[in-house]
């Protein structure tokens, strides 16, 4: 078993399970516009509390922190309209989005 530890820009989801999320996020990729130039929203499912059921997080950003490195919080660039590209994801999935968009800092196991 393999752990990472890495910074998502995005949202948790509760309430919902990874595949409906994946499926929803590949609807809206389908859906897009050619000239909609708002950063792709990626599914991130994190896993390691020994429970079967793992955390969904929606992301837009995306650092891995490999060991040995440490990383001021101000140095996570937010872009402009990674709120709105979050947000627009969100309120079109299923599940409950847990907090406002923001990094998350995620320890995985896998």
């Amino acid at each position: 078993m393999e752990h990472s530890f890495y910074a998502v820009y995005g949202v948790e989801l509760a309430e919902t399970d990874w595949l409906v999320v994946y499926d929803g996020l590949e609807a809206l990729r389908r859906s897009r516009r050619e000239d909609d130039t708002s950063e792709d929203v990626q599914l991130y499912t994190v896993s390691g509390n020994g429970r079967r059921d793992d955390r969904i997080i929606i992301g837009v950003g995306y650092e891995e922190l490999p060991p040995g490195t440490c990383k001021s919080a101000k140095d996570l660039e937010a872009s402009p309209g990674r709120d709105e590209a979050v947000l627009r994801a969100a309120a079109a999935l299923p599940g409950r989005a847990l907090d406002a968009p923001g990094w998350l800092l995620v320890h995985d196991w896998s």
